[in-house]
């Protein structure tokens, strides 16, 4: 790795650390699992280690600059970045191009539209986090650019850290810079933590959560100029390297996402293992000798260039898939992301970060941002897509919609529909809009007044009631299904909550969640609500990345039969559902509340058939568990049939 003016001394055990995390990444990506287990659950992690390993190596030389030249060329910089960082992203995404023109449903191509061009401003990580409910969603495996959001976070950290750095080292004092550093990786942590506990989807993309993982790698980098040789006795040389390989294979193996508060304290002991591998890989260690190998250096060098093409050949992968995945499938995404790879490392990579002269790149990089800005822009506003094969999905699926994304959003439409005249834009998925909070929805009508509290879910059962509305009104109250004591305290101080004669609570529950699930519908009970539980939704596993009545669809082609279909759903349900309502009906036996089980809507066992397919031929579920339109109305109104409000 080159400065200005100086080189730094390489160290191949880095590039080894480089082949541990990128092995990880991809083999959290490829979703591999035994016994439905997944066997590298903490993967995801290898971007934690890039982070610390990317803050030692640009702090090294941004200190090496300052010791040499009493300054940061901040130009100089951000060049040697833009060389090092957008050749191989550029050549990605201008192959994806063809790909997702081929592969992708119109709602599909917009939102990669806007992928790209969030990655040409490095901001992908903000878009993901509106965009995802979750990082850790089966979803995310099917959005090919997805991964940008970790290339967003470093340039967004260098775009000001130099600046930071330059600022300490021109205060003069001694330990300044040690001390801003240590300073700054404290306070993003505390962020990252607090922030974790309320928002996790948010914090897992945010800067300011991930900053104190690429500022312990600029600590290690500080010490390794003022004091190089601390703590690298024999003593701690001979166990700290493999002790600090044991726990972050550990994580790999055992962290597992959305179990604990990462990006948080929890992912502390990782950071921690990741700076001591670094910091004590001295030549001759046993460890530093295998990372050195030429295996690890290769893949090490290769790193850069597999991140970014592996995500969209995996994505692509799942997408052109109809019958599941294989382990052949697995072996052959691989081989094809590591084709790629040194294809685009010595083809473009290299040679762009090296040989290339100036006006070149500066031309070349030109021509390939403006091609991908033109195209996000028109797949956002023009149909870009072959008639020809929209026709073909038109005639299979005749007067249903083909695109799930479509389906999703019809099925906010009624509460957006309902929010125009709020002070608030749309509701929210798993928490309450302000809307929610503070305006009463209910007119007194004089009929019952009825309050869905929930997850998305919550909305599912909502616009069923909407729908076959006789009498009574509804409203909706957003809530996460982990029932937390504050969000439940802000229900109970709500106007629709106060006024509401029936509070029915529809989420998708969770089995480790059931006390404070307990606490809440006791806290309704004790201030003299009608509680109604309403059990959790039959849940499906497809083959394939599509839902059942996709995949069953474009299988079957014109030998489809939607009865068929529907006998042929119970094979795929989740097992898990049907005991967890179960719990759910004895715990409203203790409180004295009623209880409806969704799953008994959908699916009927006394004939061996869940209902994918409405009696009038229509799309019950967008994915396998959330309601379409049509699903809600046609589920409600089968509980109603049955007294849901009696």
């Amino acid at each position: 790795m080159h400065s200005s003016g100086h080189k730094l001394t390489y160290r191949p055990e880095i590039d080894g650390m480089r082949c541990i995390a990128v092995a990880a990444v991809l083999i959290y990506h490829l979703k591999i699992t035994v016994a439905g287990t997944s066997i590298l659950p903490g993967g995801f992690l290898g971007v934690d280690l890039f982070f610390v390993l990317s803050g030692f190596l640009i702090t090294k030389i941004l200190l090496e600059e300052l010791q040499t030249r009493g300054r940061i060329g901040f130009g100089r910089f951000y060049a040697r970045r833009a060389r090092r960082i957008l050749p191989p992203l550029l050549l990605v995404m201008l192959v994806s191009v063809p790909v997702a023109l081929a592969v992708l449903l119109p709602s599909e191509l917009s939102r990669f539209g806007m992928s790209l061009l969030t990655n040409l401003f490095f901001v992908s990580n903000l878009f993901w986090a509106d965009q995802l409910g979750s990082y850790g969603a089966q979803s995310s495996l099917l959005q090919p650019f997805l991964h940008t959001w970790s290339l967003a976070i470093e340039e967004q950290f260098y775009l000001l850290f130099p600046l930071a750095l330059f600022g300490l080292f021109k205060i003069g004092r001694r330990n300044a810079i040690w001390i801003g550093i240590v300073a700054m990786a404290l306070i993003s942590l505390v962020i990252a933590h607090l922030t974790t506990l309320h928002r996790a989807d948010l914090s897992f993309f945010s800067p300011a959560s991930r900053a104190w993982e690429l500022l312990a790698g600029s600590g290690l980098a500080y010490l390794s100029q003022k004091r190089p040789d601390a703590l690298r006795t024999r003593r701690f040389a001979g166990f700290v390297p493999l002790f600090s390989l044991i726990v972050i294979i550990g994580y790999f193996v055992a962290f597992h996402f959305g179990q604990h508060a990462h990006p948080g304290l929890p992912t502390l002991p990782f950071i921690l293992a990741c700076c001591g591998l670094l910091w004590f890989a001295q030549p001759g260690e046993p460890v530093t000798k295998v990372l050195s190998t030429t295996p690890f250096v290769f893949i090490g060098k290769l790193s850069y260039s597999i991140y970014l093409w592996h995500f969209p050949v995996f994505a692509f992968g799942r997408l052109t898939n109809l019958d599941g995945v294989t382990a052949a499938d697995h072996a052959l995404w691989i081989v094809v992301t590591l084709a790629l790879s040194a294809a685009g490392y010595y083809a473009v990579e290299k040679p762009f970060r090296f040989r290339i002269p100036g006006r070149a790149f500066v031309a070349t990089t030109c021509m390939a941002t403006l091609a991908i800005a033109i195209f996000a822009g028109l797949s956002s506003f023009t149909d870009m897509l072959s008639q020809h094969r929209l026709a073909k999905l038109d005639a299979l699926y005749q007067d249903n919609t083909y695109d799930n994304e479509v389906l999703q959003k019809q099925s906010w439409s009624i509460l957006k529909g309902l929010y125009q005249n709020s002070s608030e834009g749309e509701p929210l998925a798993h928490v309450a809009s302000r809307h929610e909070k503070e305006d009463l929805w209910f007119k007194d009508t004089g009929g019952p007044k009825i309050l869905v509290v929930g997850n998305s879910h919550s909305k599912d059962f909502f616009n069923g009631l909407y729908l076959n509305a006789n009498g009574y009104e509804v409203a909706r109250y957003g809530l996460r299904s982990n029932f937390a004591k504050s969000d439940v305290e802000a229900l109970f101080a709500s106007p629709n909550f106060a006024a509401a004669d029936l509070v029915m609570v529809a989420t998708k529950y969770d089995s480790t969640k059931i006390a404070k699930l307990t606490a809440a519908l006791q806290g309704m009970r004790a201030r003299e609500k009608r509680v109604l539980l309403i059990g959790n939704t039959a849940e499906f596993e497809s083959p394939g990345v599509l839902p059942i009545f996709d995949w069953y669809l474009r299988r079957s082609g014109d030998h489809a039969s939607l009865e068929k279909l529907n006998a042929l759903a119970p094979r795929y349900e989740v097992a898990s559902v049907a005991p967890l309502n179960v719990t759910l009906r004895n715990l409203a036996q203790q409180l004295d509340i009623r209880f409806v089980s969704r799953r008994d809507l959908v699916c009927d066992d006394a004939v061996g058939s869940c209902h994918l397919i409405t009696p009038d031929g229509k799309k019950a579920m967008f994915d396998g568990h959330h309601w379409t339109l049509d699903g809600a109305r046609y589920f409600v109104r089968r509980a109603l049939e049955q007294g849901l409000l009696e």
